[in-house]
């Protein structure tokens, strides 16, 4: 199942729930909802490539070619200095050598999905620190959960039941704050909505891992 069709279920069951808990139908209240929803509902996939790391994902490519390309020119840099200037210290030679050798083999050895996998988790890590700052519990769980997600394995625990509840804590919490009923319901449904779709694919989700890791499926 593809981000678009996640992104689709999640903000029409998001937007029905805000169609019924707004009052006199505030068009706001109904595109928090479905902006609530369409986030949950790709949420799931931060465990890989999705449409919330597509940016992210070109930058992990920027920076995986930055710094092989950086490595090997500073390589052949340190090279034409050491026979072209007498005055090079060997001391400037030694670190400046270590560092061109440790940023190639950094875009040699560390693939773009790691580059792509740290900057989600450093996103994550800036929203925890904001909700710890600002007291909001909800915030620092959000935050938590991005920093983990990217590095588990795709369609595993993100995909299992077990994070549903863990979830609808987050909603809950945002519910709470900003005092409008349905918030958390809605984010648990749309969350699971992911979950459902997925179990429509032939790949099928393993909704009870680690418990159980047969995958899981639905037929139309």
């Amino acid at each position: 199942m593809n981000g678009k069709t996640h992104l689709a279920i999640g903000a029409i069951i998001g937007g029905a729930f805000g169609l019924f808990h707004a009052p006199a139908g505030e068009p706001e209240t109904i595109l928090l909802f479905a902006g609530i929803g369409g986030f949950s509902a790709l949420a799931a996939d931060l465990d890989g490539p999705s449409m919330l790391t597509r940016k992210l994902t070109k930058v992990s490519r920027i920076l995986h070619t930055g710094l092989l390309i950086c490595g090997l020119l500073s390589l052949l840099a340190l090279g034409w200095l050491t026979f072209s200037n007498d005055q090079f210290r060997p001391e400037w030679l030694l670190g400046a050598f270590a560092a061109s050798i440790a940023a190639t083999l950094l875009g040699l050895l560390v693939s773009r999905g790691f580059w792509r996998n740290a900057l989600v988790s450093i996103a994550g890590a800036l929203l925890a620190y904001y909700g710890y700052n600002e007291g909001w519990y909800w915030l620092i769980g959000l935050g938590i959960f991005v920093v983990i997600a990217p590095w588990l394995s795709h369609r595993g625990f993100t995909h299992t039941l077990w994070v549903i509840p863990l979830w609808g804590w987050i909603g809950f919490g945002l519910e709470n704050q900003l005092a409008i009923d349905g918030i958390g319901a809605a984010a648990m449904l749309t969350y699971a909505s992911h979950i459902v779709a997925d179990m429509f694919t032939p790949a099928g989700v393993k909704v009870l891992y680690p418990i159980m890791k047969k995958k899981f499926r639905l037929k139309l």
